[in-house]
């Protein structure tokens, strides 16, 4: 499992390289002004695109999970169900979208009234978009996520190959049309690569998708959850563009963008290792009762450890490896080693790890369920001890409360240690990298997000060479 995580990981680091590489060409040739009229034409074409999929390829994905293990034709015929379906809302919600811009075009502000005939060329590309989604998640739901990051990379590179020679060749027009025309070929490539690899066909015999979501309301239920959510954030964000466009002008919106490019690029790693790879193996359907049980006992677990554990995430590491491990029998010891292992090689703090546990025991909300418990006692503890934080440094009873507590902080952290290191060294090679990489931190003291993802590119690459 922790292969397939951290080559996910590493494309998708790749992805964010490609994304940042974009961002700063486009910045460089249309100058913050015209930077921030694509990117506030992106966030509108992007928000179009979730608002008019009914999260519907998050729930393909889900059913195509399901049927993938019932065998080949229900998997089939699946597939072209949901492909079929999408392409006809895709049209649809293109046709609205150059309704309104025909009729209403102040509806997408009337600052950007006079960029609607660019308006009109992304949006003639929404349907690529919604079906380039369904296609990765269709290689997901085959449990090649792997090969789903691949495709999200060269989506990806495409689109800022194609964006950057259509700037070059004829501005905002040439940009559009340039990269509606690579999305398209784009689609169209996956599809037969999917037909090559699968051997799954769009003009397969469909189900009746109506029955499929009738015996499965959970699904449909957490999908539309899903769907208000993101769809929330979406347009929030839009609105925040709209109102800086409004306000600040063009610059303005493009100096948001080139902000919003680091901010959320850092972060988007998390996404793809969960989506390709976790959903699809772990997806699985409880009864609600059960469920809510989970989630409350969840809650209880990672509350409990956020509010009494000292000496950071590192310490409480052994303490849910006792609780999910060996008391509640969630995760097995290599599926906890695993999820150290994400918590360390995605960005934020060791303590991801619960969400992984969280996401592992009950789905989505589990995670958010069990990441919200681990951080919020710390949090609300933070704001009430801030006002009193110069008089807790002189209190002579609180440094000796400290200096007491720091040995045993230690002693757990010797503690993670060896409980990690017996579910995660099994060879030779594996002792052999454990060995580097301390050496490597103790010596030079890197950041030890890159030790980590040296270390599983290293490890990568001798399983290809055998070792």
């Amino acid at each position: 499992m922790s292969r397939v995580l951290v080559s996910i990981g590493a494309i998708q680091l790749l992805i964010m390289f490609v994304a940042l590489v974009r961002a700063k060409v486009l910045s460089v040739l249309l100058g913050p002004a015209g930077f921030g009229v694509v990117s506030t034409i992106d966030q509108a074409t992007q928000t179009a695109m979730q608002l008019a999929h009914l999260s519907l390829p998050f729930t393909a994905l889900k059913f195509m999970s399901h049927r993938h293990s019932d065998g080949h034709e229900p998997f089939e015929r699946t597939y072209a169900s949901f492909f079929r379906v999408l392409l006809a809302v895709a049209v649809a919600a293109v046709l609205v979208l150059q309704g309104l811009l025909l009729w209403h075009p102040a509806v997408f502000g009337a600052e950007l009234v006079a960029y609607r005939r660019y308006f009109a060329l992304a949006f003639v590309g929404i349907p690529s978009l919604m079906l380039n989604v369904l296609l990765i998640n269709t290689l997901a739901a085959a449990q090649r996520g792997a090969a789903g990051a691949v495709t999200n990379l060269v989506i990806g590179m495409v689109a800022a190959v194609s964006a950057i020679v259509g700037v070059e060749l004829g501005g905002f027009g040439g940009l559009y049309l340039t990269s509606v025309i690579a999305s398209m070929l784009t689609t169209a490539g996956i599809v037969w690569y999917l037909r090559r690899s699968l051997h799954v066909h769009v003009t397969a015999p469909g189900v009746r998708l109506r029955d499929e979501l009738r015996e499965s309301p959970e699904i449909v239920s957490f999908s539309l959850y899903v769907y208000i959510a993101v769809g929330a954030y979406l347009v929030a964000v839009l609105i925040t563009r709209f109102y800086v466009f409004a306000a600040l002008g063009p610059a303005g919106a493009g100096w948001l963008q080139a902000l919003l490019s680091i901010a959320l690029t850092v972060g988007a790693v998390m996404t793809p290792m969960s989506g390709l790879y976790l959903a699809p193996l772990l997806n699985r359907q409880m009864p609600v009762a059960a469920k809510l049980g989970l989630l409350l006992t969840l809650s209880a677990i990672f509350l409990r450890m956020g509010s009494v554990t000292f000496g950071g995430g590192l310490v409480m590491v052994p303490l849910i490896e006792s609780e999910v491990v060996n008391n509640h029998h969630w995760l097995t010891h290599q599926e906890f080693a695993d999820a150290f292992a994400l918590g360390q090689i995605t960005p934020g703090p060791v303590l991801i790890t619960a969400t992984f546990v969280g996401y592992r025991v009950a789905g989505t909300l589990g995670a958010l369920v069990a990441t919200i418990s681990i951080f919020l006692p710390a949090f609300l503890m933070t704001i009430a001890a801030a006002s009193s934080l110069k008089r807790f440094r002189s209190n002579e009873q609180v440094q000796s409360f400290l200096r007491g507590v720091a040995p045993a902080v230690v002693g757990l952290l010797v503690a993670a240690a060896l409980s990690v290191g017996r579910a995660g060294i099994h060879t030779w090679v594996g002792f052999a990298i454990m060995l580097v990489a301390m050496l490597t931190l103790i010596r030079f003291r890197p950041n030890a997000f890159w030790v980590i993802l040296g270390a599983g590119v290293a490890r990568v690459l001798l399983s290809a060479v055998g070792w």
